[in-house]
């Protein structure tokens, strides 16, 4: 049994699983990995979908192989974990409660330098990407969002909102199991993926489950230095019909292999890509969009946002980082997907309302989370939660919960299945003023 107080980092590696070393569980997912072609080997699917490694792998079923453009009403959602629990408070300030100011002293962001929204709300100075969203009628903030009996745990708390399951162990998460109804049975390795080295609980389903793919670009195939050179020539000189089955699918596929990763080259590019944690995973995630592979979910992350000590300069970075990464990917991303996407966050609880002696903040419970891009209906949705009378180390209520929110980004913009893949009936906050691939 996990303790309690676990990291957030040991709790992330609890509830991500890494992709597979078993050779006999090698699949076209294992195989791109093992090749560092992870990045949406779809772009060239008509030179790697071909019968080569099909027979190589007695069962795999071809159809997995195919990636086909994504509908032209289809919702794209793209996923940030703020893992370690952002402080809300600081991310969405209440610049007029007098009790903020109290409880939280020198943490406080001033009412002269947050970004107003409105005569009572502001944003963490650093969020001026979100502030230029909000002003454009394109950022809805989800106030005091959470769960009953909320846990303190960042392993119990991030496995819930992960799973979509608050207050129980779950094997599965909401994306997998929305998956599990999109393909119906069908292995499609294209319809959902996390930028990273391991799929995250979020992504698997029952039958389905989501891939990972690297926040970088692909170097096998792609590399242009003398050795990479030589060892490409050597490796297509392998190519031949006279050595045996074994011999001819293992050199065909690398040959295969080559192909794609000079064909990816361009759409992920080895410089100028960013360089920030989030920041790069977005872009990465911008681009695949790019390349139409046909992808539905794509999630990304980051953490450090447990700010037990020095909450005020590190939360400040957070901040940064998240505005930097939802710029970057707006940046990259093609217009013409724009009303296909939409950005939202989540985090598995938020903070004290009161400061603690090292200059910090404890885990707390409701928070808010943001939904961002050109579809969806500005504006602030649930309730802020009251910390007027609240003790040191009383935490706020939650007024939506998580369910709902996430009921209402599969109904409202990911064609539905909410009741059977959060396992009821969950109110839609109506987030979207349209839906997907319209104007």
């Amino acid at each position: 049994m996990l303790h309690s107080d676990i990291s957030t980092t040991d709790a992330l590696s609890h509830l991500h699983t890494a992709e597979p070393d078993d050779a006999s569980a090698l699949d076209r997912r294992r195989f791109l990995r093992l090749l560092g072609l992870g990045l949406g080997a779809g772009v060239a699917g008509s030179l790697i979908g071909s019968p080569l490694l099909d027979q190589l792998m007695p069962g795999h079923d071809p159809a997995a192989w195919a990636a086909g453009p994504s509908g032209a009403n289809d919702g794209i959602l793209i996923l940030i974990g703020l893992y370690g629990g952002n402080d809300g408070l600081n991310s969405v300030v209440p610049i007029t409660d007098r009790a903020y100011y109290q409880q939280r002293g020198s943490l406080a962001i001033a009412d002269t330098s947050a970004l107003p929204i409105d005569a009572t709300t502001g944003l963490h100075p650093n969020l001026t990407e979100f502030k230029r969203r909000w002003d454009l009628g394109q950022l809805a903030i989800v106030e005091g969002t959470g769960y009953a009996n909320p846990d303190l745990s960042h392993f119990n708390s991030i496995g819930y909102w992960m799973s979509g399951r608050p207050n129980m162990a779950s094997s599965t998460g909401w994306i997998g199991r929305w998956l599990d109804g999109q393909l119906a049975g069908k292995r499609d390795l294209f319809a959902a993926a996390h930028i990273g080295d391991s799929v995250p609980l979020t992504m698997v389903g029952a039958v389905s489950r989501g891939t990972s793919v690297p926040a970088s670009a692909p170097t096998f195939g792609a590399d242009t230095t003398p050795a990479d050179l030589h060892r490409s020539r050597a490796l297509r000189a392998m190519q031949t019909t006279n050595q045996g089955t074994w011999h001819n699918l293992v050199s065909s596929a690398l040959v295969d292999a080559l192909d794609v990763g000079a064909t990816l080259a361009p759409v992920i590019p080895s410089a100028g890509m960013a360089t920030g944690p989030l920041s790069s995973q977005l872009e990465v995630a911008a681009r695949m969009i790019n390349a139409n592979l046909g992808f539905r979910v794509l999630s990304t992350g980051f953490h450090d946002f447990d700010h037990h000590a020095d909450h005020r300069r590190e939360h400040a970075a957070r901040m940064t980082e998240l505005n930097d990464g939802v710029r970057r990917f707006f940046e990259v991303l093609n217009p013409a997907w724009a009303h296909r996407v939409t950005v939202a966050t989540f985090s598995e609880f938020g903070r004290t309302s009161w400061a603690n002696e090292s200059l910090g903040t404890d885990h707390g419970t409701a928070a808010p989370q943001f939904v961002i891009g050109p579809n969806v209906r500005g504006g602030r949705y649930g309730q802020r939660p009251t910390i007027a009378g609240l003790a040191r180390w009383e935490r706020m209520a939650h007024h939506v919960d998580y369910r709902s929110y996430y009921a209402s980004l599969l109904d409202g913009w990911m064609g539905g299945g909410s009741t059977d893949v959060l396992g009821g009936t969950f109110a839609d906050l109506g987030l979207f003023r349209a839906g997907p691939g319209q104007i």
